[in-house]
């Protein structure tokens, strides 16, 4: 298989993705992904009748709807990142009835299901099985449903979930367009987007600037709701405000799908709002309802910046996924790649126990309790904080497969003049045709726990091609060593092109230094990051399993500490690093000059950060940690004034 690029009259783009198994994960990335199987993964189809025989993704009687596509969505990229033959039979098992499945007017899947939504999740599924593979059969059955919905889209149009998502059903059409270069399919996009929510407008314009409790409760929501349910399908589109408008366009899963809607629209349909919907809107979504893990609140809608707001695990994955779509599509810029990296190295593995067999449905910034209680969701249930198989709801149980492993084969995108343009460095070894001969890079140093990456080439022979290295932002006096000796001093926030004759054995490294910096949230909270890494305080924590299997997390350390205005802080690099989020092992740390301050409990939650507290104590140094390492945790501080020496 080769990259696909953008087919005229498609916006053109400078990067896409390589195939799926071109880039295998080295060090502690492999270690994660292992884990990852071990821990879930391999065996959810065995343990959760939702994905397993009895379901009707397998021809049985079970679910029909989203959670089987879900699975197979995450477990083709894991199968194939780790090669993992059993994995790997897995899916072919799904992939088969989902082929034998289709009708004669193309639509395929269930029987009993007539939404689009579910079938646009198994189309994603189906799309690296055919990256991985290159079985033909999924392109005959994807031409053969996308023609249906441009025969039938008036007559069966997209509904509910659909409508928010339908960004995704758009996408999967152009990568079929690339492919194929059938014209209908740029129509059945318009199509598409006449009945899919407009999420260009929404970002521009975002009303939503206030957490959904305080500008719609979620009774109100719910009466609303129920009442155009009631009222049958006839309702549609702008006649049904609650369910089609207030509760999509503020719920926080469809928000990280539809940040890709105007990217996409924008390849076929280009304008302001197109071009600019992803930055406009994430500017505004940080500015309102950002946290410092890098990502927004949602439990289960948009729900203000304080860190004691929840972040459900299906949204980080969405939104990981949204960012390695756009930087695909050509909306690639030195902050996509930043954004993707802080989500994938600080919220996606907090939302996970250390061997990844338990989840949250919602995550907190500062949680300093993990249990079964009532806290201030917007609409999610008391157990939604737990760890657990299926806390709250089954929809990430399903999703959550994605995360990791799409991170993975999102590291390195193909160019179109021929080379290799860097994403992130965690290890990997990645392996493309280069300069017209295959080639092989192996990434390591340990990444992000390290800032220094050194990458290995080897070729068949001797062949010119270039190496886009993407600076983070926050390098200071970053350089690129190269194999002749040459030495490049480069900017942060940019990425230099290295173009050479490369032979093997050639090595480049990069130097990255940087310090950690203080960032500024909600109610003039501090943050401590390190490169793309959030640092937080860890108090000792006491597991405890509940009779239903789940885990809550307590402490009876003191947990309310404030950093103190102007201190230094100090880095240390303890070595690389070669296992997973969450088991310890080398790494880095940062400590801090801290004092205990008044700030108590609200419920089950901290408080609300106090602003400018004094000190109720003497100051100490407080070891921070990686976020993704921590269960409990504050990550955003109070700053105090008038320290006590």
């Amino acid at each position: 298989m080769k990259p696909i690029f953008n087919r005229a009259p498609l916006t053109p783009n400078a990067m896409a993705p390589l195939p799926l198994g071109s880039i295998r994960p080295e060090g502690w990335l492999l270690d994660q992904l292992r884990t990852q199987a071990d821990g879930l993964s391999r065996k959810l189809c065995e343990v959760w009748p939702d994905v397993g025989e009895n379901c009707a993704w397998l021809g049985g009687e079970g679910d029909g709807w989203e959670r089987a596509p879900y699975y197979l969505d995450g477990l083709i990229p894991l199968a194939w990142a780790l090669d993992d033959a059993g994995m790997k039979a897995t899916c072919e098992k799904y992939v088969e009835w989902m082929l034998a499945s289709q009708r004669e007017d193309g639509w395929f899947g269930p029987e009993k299901n007539e939404d689009h939504w579910p079938l646009m999740v198994a189309l994603k599924a189906l799309r690296q099985y055919f990256s991985a593979t290159g079985d033909k059969r999924v392109l005959v059955l994807m031409d053969r449903f996308f023609k249906y919905q441009y025969r039938n889209l008036a007559a069966h149009p997209l509904k509910a979930w659909a409508v928010a998502r339908g960004g995704e059903n758009m996408e999967l059409a152009l990568w079929l367009y690339n492919l194929t270069g059938q014209k209908y399919l740029l129509e059945l996009c318009r199509k598409l987007r006449a009945q899919t929510l407009d999420w260009a407008t929404f970002f521009h314009t975002f009303p939503n600037t206030m957490p959904t409790g305080r500008s719609l409760k979620w009774e109100r929501l719910e009466e609303g709701m129920k009442e155009e349910l009631a009222d049958g399908d006839e309702l549609a589109g702008e006649n049904r405000p609650f369910f089609q408008t207030q509760y999509h366009l503020s719920h926080g899963v469809n928000v990280a799908m539809g940040l890709k809607t105007p990217g996409v629209i924008n390849l076929f349909k280009s304008g302001f709002k197109e071009q600019g919907g992803f930055k406009f809107g994430w500017a505004k979504l940080m500015k309102h309802h950002g946290v410092a893990s890098g990502v927004f609140t949602c439990d289960e809608h948009l729900s203000g910046a304080s860190p004691t707001q929840g972040t459900e695990t299906c949204t980080v994955v969405e939104l990981m996924y949204t960012l390695e779509t756009l930087i695909g599509l050509g909306d690639y810029g030195t902050e996509l790649p930043d954004i993707l990296e802080k989500a994938a190295y600080n919220a996606l593995p907090a939302a996970f126990t250390p061997d990844m067999s338990g989840h949250q449905y919602d995550q907190q910034v500062n949680q300093i309790k993990v249990s079964n209680e009532p806290r201030k969701w917007y609409n999610n249930g008391d157990d939604s904080n737990l760890f657990g198989f299926s806390p709250n709801f089954g929809c990430c149980t399903a999703n959550y497969h994605q995360g990791w492993p799409k991170f993975t084969s999102h590291l390195w995108y193909a160019t179109n003049d021929g080379g290799l343009a860097a994403i992130s460095y965690a290890p990997c070894t990645v392996r493309a045709a280069l300069g017209g001969v295959p080639a092989r890079l192996k990434v390591s140093g340990g990444y992000p726990f390290s800032q220094t990456v050194r990458i290995e080439v080897a070729v068949k022979q001797p062949a010119e091609f270039p190496l886009y290295l993407r600076v983070p932002y926050w390098a200071r006096q970053p350089m690129i060593y190269l194999p002749d000796g040459e030495i490049m001093q480069v900017r942060a926030n940019e990425t230099t092109c290295v173009r050479r004759k490369w032979r093997t054995g050639d090595v480049v490294r990069l130097e990255m230094p940087t310090a950690p910096r203080l960032t500024r949230w909600y109610h003039q909270s501090g943050a401590v990051e390190f490169g793309p890494l959030l640092m937080a305080f860890q108090p000792k924590e006491d597991w405890q399993q509940l009779d239903n299997g789940d885990w809550q997390v307590t402490t009876e350390e003191n947990w309310n500490w404030a950093l103190l205005r102007d201190e230094p802080m100090k880095a240390v690099v303890e070595g690389e690093r070669d296992t997973a989020f969450g088991k310890g092992g080398p790494g880095v740390k940062v400590l801090a000059k801290a004092a205990p301050v008044e700030w108590t409990m609200d419920g089950a939650s901290a408080g609300s950060v106090p602003m400018a507290p004094a000190p109720q104590g003497p100051a100490r140094v407080i070891e921070l940690k990686p976020f993704g390492d921590t269960a409990l945790r504050i990550a955003q501080f109070p700053i105090a004034i008038d320290p006590v020496r």
